[in-house]
């Protein structure tokens, strides 16, 4: 469905629009289209472009990033205008970083930590690239002010992240689109019965901190609950929903996918039995909502590692308007 909203940086004035699918959002006044140029964009492209756009925000100057002229800007789920938010406070380059291309949709996502005026900050950026050209920026920022769960100084680089995806071995972007869905829907009023196609192994690193394996809230002393024996157990049924799934970067060379999620909840349950005859308290008093940006890796139909941001918003805090 059409959403009437589009914002287009002309003259340096946000212009409300209307913005219909399908539409290239990419024209630029000056663009001319040469016949014996390629304007497909590859990886090794993909990745160029991400790294002029953390330059441009290290230098708070956003013309050393390949802007389309309408480009849109959301930071933490806010509209925002160009050169706004992290680009004016970020300080220098990222420290950690991992990429997941999609050349066939045009998009590509970045990960990492990187200074915003000298605190280390973990940024989350979703592109989307036309006529290598950045027509959409939507990133989330986790900074320690606003969660006391975020710890950047935690995330390091694992080599499994960026390990290659033998092309026998690789899955249809569908099919790991749905493996990330068949997470989240497990998670929604987790109640232990539906599949989870998650590895016994998987670790789940959440704002810089490991969130699984971890020691059980309650539990007996040095048990640990792997992140597949949470969903069994039933943990997180106070989840009430998780919505605005969007999966737009997919990228099977490397199995990874990359999606945004709003998690929902009402505070209506106030404790619930798991799967084991225990009982369960809710964790807060009231209606509560986090805004995640989720990374997997997936491998033989399975995810094997999780690497999420998490901010508190509003409760039902709606997405951009794209």
């Amino acid at each position: 469905m059409a959403r009437a909203v589009g914002f287009v940086m002309a003259t340096g004035l946000l212009m409300l629009g209307t913005v219909g699918a399908p539409s290239s959002r990419s024209q630029t006044v000056d663009f001319r289209y040469d016949p014996n140029t390629s304007y497909d964009c590859d990886r090794a492209c993909l990745n160029d472009i991400v790294d002029q756009y953390l330059a441009s925000m290290a230098s708070h100057d956003p013309s050393k990033a390949p802007l389309a002229r309408d480009v849109r800007f959301a930071e933490n789920g806010q509209v925002l205008k160009v050169g706004d938010g992290l680009w004016q406070t970020a300080s220098g380059l990222p420290s950690y970083k991992v990429y997941a291309d999609d050349p066939e949709a045009g998009e590509v996502m970045f990960m990492g930590v990187l200074p915003e005026n000298g605190t280390p900050t973990i940024l989350a950026a979703r592109l989307k690239v036309e006529l290598k050209r950045i027509t959409e920026i939507e990133t989330e920022v986790a900074r320690k002010q606003d969660a006391s769960f975020v710890h950047p100084e935690r995330l390091t680089g694992r080599p499994m992240v960026s390990e290659i995806i033998p092309p026998a071995e690789r899955l249809s972007r569908q099919d790991m689109i749905a493996i990330a869905h068949a997470y989240f829907s497990a998670i929604e009023k987790n109640d232990g019965s539906q599949f989870v196609p998650v590895a016994s192994d998987v670790v789940r690193i959440t704002s810089g901190d490991q969130d699984c394996p971890k020691p059980r809230r309650g539990g007996a002393p040095n048990q640990i609950l792997g992140c597949a024996e949470e969903l069994k157990l039933g943990l997180y049924k106070e989840d009430t929903l998780l919505r605005d799934r969007q999966c737009k970067v997919v990228d099977p060379e490397q199995g990874l996918v990359f999606c945004y999620v709003y998690f929902d909840h009402a505070a209506t349950l106030r404790s619930w039995q798991l799967t084991d005859g225990t009982t369960e308290e809710a964790s807060h008093p009231g209606p509560w909502s986090w805004q995640v940006a989720e990374m997997f890796k997936i491998k033989h139909r399975m995810i094997v590692y999780i690497e999420a941001l998490v901010n508190p918003i509003p409760y039902a805090m709606k997405p951009p308007p794209w």
